[in-house]
């Protein structure tokens, strides 16, 4: 009988632990459960987040105005936006691979898989649309570095473009009306300068069957009839040669030997007006450059800045290599620079942008086409030509030629 209690008490006493131990469970599995219940609550309400961000940037990628693909480090197309739908013709599919948009497969685009940080490239390029023509675009190729900091390869590319059709058509536009603008000036210029001499002409022509017996009258009349004469031939061939095109000759100029020379020829006329002369010439290589015509140009600019001058002036010419920034890309390139620089009465600053404008002058005796004949022959030749000039100080001519390097 006391086997028997205590073995019941044993089993009563185990019971009660087990039942503690089983409520225990229970709270512990209830309190997993409500903490499951939050998790997954705030993992709920995280994804909506997300999904609600991945649906606005959706619909900010598709109101772009530029085309944007993305591309994986295969070459596949893994989103294509609603503009590059439309550009390209692929509203109802997408492309499968990037380089069925790509009309030059020769041309380097996107950027190596292994250079994820590679600065983004840029450029223009043709793509093909999906029906076979092409678009012409201005296109930037970004790298997609990898997430987490991994020091590896890039997980792919956004390719973004603009069409540059519509721009290109802007543009000729703009140049074909800059173009009607400029004749419209030209010929308001030419009129301008044949008026004065035609009036003076014709004056005199009136004049004379009642003063021909006036020796004076026939005198100066056959003088002044010379001269204004003279007068339209300059501005005729001064017209002609602004019309005639450029065309650099095949042979290299030694362009340090070219500028010696222009110097030499205008040595007596610097003396005579007590003009000093500092000359500082560097050898550059050959350039292929149409030596009359730039000889031309170096006898302008010299006697435009002799003239600028009172006796006992300076004259500075200098010639040189040197590395700047070039052309639409600003890559540096080497230049020759030389440049023509007078202590003279300069020029106004709001007269600056007028400077190489046909007719533009501020001399009573000049035609105004000197400047404008020099912008036109340098900008033949592939250079450039600008001016820098404080009122009272002085002027300076700098014309800027590419040298090409031997390889």
């Amino acid at each position: 009988m006391k086997f028997f209690t205590e073995t019941t008490n044993k089993l009563v006493t185990a019971h009660q632990h087990l039942q503690l131990q089983v409520r225990a469970l229970l709270e512990e599995l209830e309190q997993k459960n409500r903490e499951l219940e939050s998790v997954n609550s705030e993992l709920a309400h995280r994804i909506r987040e997300t999904e609600q961000v991945r649906e606005f940037l959706d619909r900010v990628i598709d109101s772009m105005h530029t085309g944007l693909v993305a591309i994986d480090v295969d070459g596949y197309v893994t989103r294509i936006n609603e503009a590059a739908r439309v550009l390209l013709g692929w509203e109802d599919q997408s492309p499968s691979q990037f380089e069925e948009l790509v009309a030059n497969q020769s041309q380097r685009i996107l950027p190596a898989v292994s250079d994820w940080d590679q600065a983004p490239r840029s450029g223009e390029t043709r793509l093909r649309k999906r029906h076979g023509d092409t678009l012409l675009v201005r296109y930037t190729a970004v790298p997609i570095a990898p997430s987490g900091g991994e020091q590896t390869v890039q997980r792919g590319t956004l390719f973004v473009f603009e069409d540059l059709s519509r721009l290109r058509l802007l543009e000729e536009k703009v140049r074909r009306a800059s173009r009607l603008t400029a004749l419209g000036e030209l010929a308001a210029g030419v009129a301008h300068e044949m008026r004065n001499p035609l009036a003076t002409m014709r004056g005199f022509l009136q004049l004379l069957p009642s003063e021909y017996e006036d020796p004076g009258f026939r005198e100066e009349c056959s003088t002044r009839l010379i001269r204004e004469i003279d007068r339209l031939a300059r501005l005729t061939e001064s017209l002609l040669e602004l019309a005639r095109p450029v065309r650099p000759d095949d042979y290299e100029t030694d362009l340090k030997a070219l500028v010696e020379e222009v110097l030499n020829e205008q040595q007596e006329a610097l003396q005579v007006e007590d003009i000093r002369l500092e000359i500082h010439l560097m050898q550059i290589p050959p350039l292929p450059l149409d030596r009359d015509r730039i000889k031309q140009v170096l006898l302008n600019l010299i006697i435009n800045a002799r003239q600028a001058m009172a006796p006992g002036g300076k004259l500075e010419v200098t010639l040189e290599p040197r590395p700047e920034a070039w052309g639409a890309e600003d890559q540096l390139t080497l230049l020759a620079v030389l440049s023509v620089r007078d202590n003279g009465k300069g020029i106004e600053s709001h007269h600056l942008d007028q400077i190489f404008d046909p007719f533009f002058t501020t001399r009573d005796e000049g035609t105004g086409l000197g400047l404008a004949l020099c912008y036109r022959i340098i900008e033949e030749h592939g250079g450039v030509i600008r001016v820098e000039s404080t009122p009272g100080k002085g002027s300076a001519f700098t014309l800027y030629f590419p040298i090409r390097c031997e390889e």
